[in-house]
């Protein structure tokens, strides 16, 4: 049963507990990942289809084909096609509004400063495979880079039971054609060392396995990366209006994802509210093909907190800082003011959380763990690179260059402010 914890600071070790919830690999995994990145950085394409071929299942070409794409999106079922094209329109409409601009400012003395805004040129999109099937990867993957102006995508997803018509298909419907059947630390590989005809990507996006996450890791400033993702949370704050079988099936939404790491999390200022939802979580947990795997998750870390009132709950739950946040209270778009740390905010009773995993347009790629504090979902933002640009006058340097000389004598750097002292009258 999903344990009740009432004045809760957050110093709490209920709520530690929480926090410190994390699925570390283990040193057998770290020395898996680096020896198959060794592998395929000394022996490129050959190392890569070895272990795709060993770990992946992969019959056939490493490389999908477009008849092979194309044919595999032709048996999606119309319903799930309608859904992802509806999906689609929604996530680029959302994405265009964080495009960025480049700019220039002109200065007093005729210097012209700003930044320019390009894309980067190639990117690496993991998507999961195996036993799960993840077109909304695709999508949430893909749309902020084809915003972004990002030219190349490259996908690869490890096919153990076949390429999926539903993620072959948001791949076509999005223009996606340069996949490759390989996941782990061998992809991730490839991706950041370039393999064979396979070119190295700038960048690495897309939830992933144990073993992909602790390579992406690795390969971190050879290549960019989103992030470090943890295991899946959601919050929810509720009060007596809430419906109580609603609040407890979305904290089920995120119980179910089956690492054993989520956390479900209750946020209420009544005592009877908290023992209503109680009551429909165990319900619907008994009642689920799921149950061994949610049972373990509640037990673990599943936890209603009661407070005294919302201002301390605004406080605990901006000190958990989740990555999926619901509001269900009287009032809840005014307390939603309130949060300063949250991956994503879903404010009222209609506001589901899978709504945004799958459909409304925001990314559902978001910080875990508590990095919401500092750490953004990903966006157009994370496709586009930033270049300063610095044009001066004469009459410019002619004006600043002896306190700029002086500033670089002042660091001990003499050649800095002989550069600066050669352009002076």
């Amino acid at each position: 049963m999903m344990k009740i914890v009432k004045r809760p600071s957050i110093k709490n070790k209920e709520v530690k507990l929480i926090l410190d919830r994390e699925a570390s690999p283990s040193p057998e995994i770290q020395s898996t990942v680096m020896g198959i990145l060794s592998d395929v950085k000394e022996n490129g394409i050959s190392a890569v289809e070895s272990y795709a071929k060993k770990f992946d299942g992969l019959k056939g070409n490493l490389k999908v084909s477009s008849k092979e794409l194309e044919k595999a999106a032709a048996l999606v079922k119309p319903n799930i096609k309608r859904a992802i094209d509806k999906a689609i329109i929604n996530v680029k409409r959302f994405h265009k509004h964080q495009m960025e601009k480049s700019w220039s400012i002109s200065g007093p003395d005729g210097e012209q400063l700003g930044q320019r805004i390009r894309p980067l040129k190639r990117v690496g999109v993991y998507i999961p495979g195996g036993s799960g099937v993840y077109p909304s990867t695709v999508i949430m993957n893909v749309v902020p880079a084809l915003v972004a102006g990002v030219s190349e995508i490259v996908a690869v997803s490890p096919p153990l039971k076949g390429f999926h018509p539903a993620v072959a298909y948001a791949l076509h419907k999005l223009g996606v054609s340069e996949i490759y059947k390989v996941g782990g630390a061998q992809a991730i590989g490839m991706l950041a060392y370039g393999a064979g005809k396979v070119k190295k990507v700038d960048k690495i996006v897309g939830p992933s396995s144990p073993y992909a996450s602790v390579a992406k890791k690795e390969v971190f400033g050879l290549v960019d990366i989103d992030m470090v993702a943890g295991p899946s949370e959601i919050l929810v704050m509720f009060d007596e209006t809430a419906d109580p079988d609603w609040v407890a099936a979305d904290i089920l939404s995120q119980a179910e994802h089956g690492s054993g790491f989520e956390a479900a999390i209750g946020v209420t200022t009544s005592l009877q509210a908290a023992k209503w939802v109680q009551e429909c979580v165990q319900e619907q947990v008994e009642n689920s093909p799921k149950r061994e795997a949610l049972e373990l998750v509640l037990k673990k870390f599943g936890r209603i907190f009661v407070v005294d009132d919302w201002d301390k709950g605004s406080d605990l739950v901006n000190h958990i800082a989740p990555e999926h946040l619901e509001i269900i209270t009287l009032d809840a778009k005014k307390l939603s003011l309130r949060i300063e740390n949250a991956g994503a905010i879903f404010i009222g009773p209609w506001s589901s959380e899978p709504i945004g995993d799958y459909f409304a347009g925001p990314n559902h790629v978001l910080p875990t763990n508590g990095t919401a504090r500092f750490f953004s979902p990903l966006g157009v933002y994370d496709f586009l690179k930033r270049t300063s640009i610095i044009e001066y006058s004469h009459q410019a340097i002619q004006k600043n260059g002896k306190l700029i000389a002086e500033l670089a004598d002042e660091e001990g750097f003499s050649h800095h402010a002989m550069a600066v002292r050669k352009r002076l009258n």
